[in-house]
């Protein structure tokens, strides 16, 4: 990716993650920062020409404060929700994030898959409001943002058609930015979940065979070049 810089290619991370997270897992081994990054689904950093990741202030405080209104009419309902799973099934190891009152961590993705099966009912019958879930992590928030309208913004700042754009992701919050970006390369490793790759495969997407992205980015360079033939 940093070679493909000179031919005007940008990359970026779309992650669920924090960005404290974020930056205490990238920067100890990253030779090179991304030119883009989207923290928790919905907040959005540009780079700078000196390479300094910048906040777009007004969406990212936009973005604050409508989740925060949805935590604070959310959390006693999602909490009522929780003591009643923890009655029902003992079994199931969660926990609630330390910083976010609206994120669960279950043990492994197949308790998460019994924890959701659980909460879908009274997650539809939210106005407003969806679950991202990427794994054994799930969150409520503002159902106007996710990984798909994030990568719209970073789209809307560098007025790149979505044709240009490969979107690589392994989990269920990907899938909204995939059916956000229809023309969009959209590709996904081996090892993602099995409803992102039979959604990829019933939409013309790209399953890669291998657990890694060069693979994924090979095809896409290909696919570019073909184009401008």
């Amino acid at each position: 990716m940093q070679q493909w810089r000179g031919c005007g290619i940008r990359w970026g991370i779309n992650t669920g993650r924090t960005l404290p997270y974020l930056c205490q897992e990238l920067l100890p081994g990253s030779p090179f920062l991304p030119d883009f990054i989207c923290t928790c689904e919905r907040y959005v950093y540009i780079a700078q020409p000196d390479g300094a990741l910048v906040p777009l202030r007004a969406h990212n405080e936009r973005c604050l404060i409508h989740n925060m209104e949805v935590r604070e009419r959310v959390q006693p309902m999602l909490h009522a929700q929780l003591q009643v799973l923890r009655s029902r099934f003992k079994h199931l190891e969660w926990v609630l994030a330390a910083d976010d009152p609206l994120s669960v961590e279950a043990r492994d993705s197949a308790t998460m898959d019994s924890i959701m099966a659980f909460l879908l009912p009274f997650v539809q019958s939210l106005v407003g409001v969806t679950a991202q879930r990427a794994g054994r992590y799930m969150r409520l928030a503002d159902a106007r943002y996710c990984k798909g309208t994030a990568l719209r913004t970073v789209a809307e700042q560098w007025n790149v058609p979505e044709e240009r754009w490969a979107l690589l992701g392994d989990g269920h919050n990907d899938l909204q930015a995939f059916r956000l970006f229809p023309k969009a390369f959209c590709a996904a490793p081996s090892n993602a979940h099995p409803d992102v790759r039979a959604y990829l495969l019933s939409s013309g997407g790209y399953v890669s065979s291998s657990t890694g992205v060069m693979e994924i980015l090979e095809r896409w360079r290909d696919s570019v070049m073909t184009k401008l033939r």
